[in-house]
């Protein structure tokens, strides 16, 4: 079966797959090695439109999403393939960690680098969740 453009399906999911994944690790690998040496905060970020706020899953840290991309919410109708996250302790204003979502028709039983640890499904909102936290 092919689309009204001329692509299948499939192609187009595994296209799809290869983006989210390959955006994955080049956020990961820019992102976190700069917050974590930069001094970067939660309202350096959201001063520079990225989106933050208190997850109620983790009422301790600050979450901060993307410049233009938003956050996952429940309901939302139309819900981004992906997103990435950097989380900053809510106290002390010190980044923690950062995490990457995949929504749950894009998850593909993938597994949560570094390591081997499985994602894990945020069923509130639809996505799978991997966070890694950065070590001193």
């Amino acid at each position: 079966m092919t689309h009204q453009n001329g692509s299948h399906p499939i192609v187009r999911l595994v296209a799809t797959a290869l983006v989210v994944a390959a955006t994955a690790a080049v956020m990961a690998g820019l992102t976190a090695p700069a917050a974590a040496s930069e001094g970067v905060t939660a309202a350096k970020l959201a001063d520079a439109g990225w989106t933050c706020f208190v997850p109620p899953s983790r009422p301790n840290r600050v979450a901060c999403f993307n410049p233009g991309v938003g956050r996952p919410f429940p309901g939302n109708p139309d819900p981004a393939p992906a997103y990435h996250f950097l989380s900053f302790d809510l106290a002390t204003g010190d980044y923690v960690e950062q995490g990457h979502l995949i929504r749950a028709d894009h998850y593909r039983g993938q597994r949560c680098a570094p390591g081997d640890n499985p994602y894990v499904f945020l069923s509130v909102i639809g996505y799978y969740e991997c966070v890694r936290a950065e070590s001193a």
